[in-house]
């Protein structure tokens, strides 16, 4: 039967090499890493792969960052989890004068493969090129550009490739990955945090940090390949095709932070002024829980109606709590039912979860999670102790 299976495989390789040519042993395979760039999309870097056969004319880049904002309906399907991206496949120098325009560095690790690796990892990213095969369902973390530098070569070589871990000088999670790529674009940081749940805060394995370009470069750089019982370099030339003066500035002025703390002084001032005339003000309490219901809506929606893999258990929904929707119209009453004042407490109790669950490290927040968590305990505080008693 392995005979049959063996033979079975070998006419296969034999007709994708028809299909799509034989290399020569001029053929390199390199990994290419591009530094970020200026748009939002760009911050994280990108990664490639590179074909180059001299004696076949063969100078080509394969590139699984394609997208297109203009396709129907992009925006809802990537809401969603299900927008597709594409691979593209052309000459390598369209790709690099691309990058060198935005002023964006590419360094260019070349593998150190046998010709018969060079072959099937040629023909995998040819089979993919095939109409048919092309298009994928994007995930940021889990498959994207940079991943795929990652699974086809680990596809082709198997348990022969080992990623190391010498080069992670710290344990970090995929949320602080996110953090330390995204901190000059604060709201997006925030609104990250915010929408993905608890799987993001798990140790990441050497092998998750390359969801990120700039770990793909460092994790080849420290790869080896196992050879006749021994271990050798996975890399065995590094070129810097285009080196870069590019700074990332940050792109907003006002962080979130900021904005919350000043937000949570001026409403703290408007409690402490109920509580010196004894009242409440109603449009205050409803428009609290208006939103934070609201957004508490949304959060579910990402949990259990979409397909991103990241967005469930989302502890955020302690503070962000979908009933506040309902709450938010008996409060915008002068009198309001005795359920209400219990239902407030309730809601105090679970800032005090969400503290523990912060300390206890089972969901990192945002830090400008901070001011509206010492708001909200103020004002629920407020509520359940004097603001709503004599309903």
């Amino acid at each position: 039967m392995k005979y049959f299976i063996f033979s079975l495989l070998l006419i296969f390789s034999f007709k994708l090499s028809a299909q799509f040519g034989r290399l020569s042993d001029q053929a390199e395979v390199s990994i290419i890493t591009v530094g970020p760039g200026a748009n939002l999309y760009d911050c994280f870097g990108h990664s490639a792969f590179r074909i180059i056969d001299p004696s076949k004319g063969l100078d080509r880049a394969y590139n699984y960052g394609q997208f297109d904002f203009t396709e129907g309906g992009f925006v809802a399907k990537f809401s969603m989890g299900v927008a597709q991206y594409r691979l593209g496949a052309y000459p390598f120098e369209r790709f690099y004068n691309n990058y060198v325009q935005e002023n964006r560095w590419l360094t260019e690790q070349v593998l150190n493969l046998s010709l018969e690796e060079k072959q099937a990892i040629y023909e995998a990213l040819e089979t993919n090129y095939l109409p048919e095969n092309r298009k994928y369902v994007y995930d940021p973390f889990f498959d994207n550009c940079a991943t795929r530098m990652r699974d086809i070569v680990k596809e082709v070589m198997g348990d022969a490739i080992l990623y190391n871990s010498d080069h992670l000088t710290k344990t970090s999670t995929i949320r602080s990955l996110v953090d330390e790529n995204s901190y000059n674009h604060p709201w997006v940081d925030f609104g990250i945090d915010v929408a993905l749940g608890t799987i993001i805060d798990k140790k990441a394995t050497p092998e998750q940090y390359m969801y990120l370009p700039d770990y793909v470069l460092a994790a080849y750089a420290n790869a080896t390949i196992l050879r006749d019982g021994r271990a050798v370099p996975a890399v065995k030339q590094t070129n810097k095709l285009f080196e870069s003066d590019y700074y990332e500035v940050r792109q907003e002025k006002m962080s979130p932070t900021l904005l919350f703390v000043v937000v949570a002084v001026v409403l703290i001032v408007f409690t402490v002024r109920d509580y010196m005339k004894g009242g409440r003000s109603r449009f205050l309490d409803f428009g609290i829980m208006f939103l934070t219901g609201l957004l508490g809506a949304f959060l579910i929606f990402l949990w259990f109606f979409t397909y991103h893999k990241t967005t469930v258990n989302n502890l955020n929904i302690l503070w962000a709590f979908l009933p506040n929707i309902v709450v938010a119209f008996y409060l915008i009453k002068r009198e309001t039912p005795k359920w209400v004042r219990v239902y407030v407490r309730f809601l105090f109790i679970l800032l005090i979860a969400m503290a523990f669950v912060w300390i206890l490290r089972l969901q990192v927040f945002n830090t400008a999670m901070l001011p509206i968590m010492v708001l909200l305990g103020v004002r629920y505080g407020y509520l359940w102790q004097k603001g709503l008693t004599k309903s």
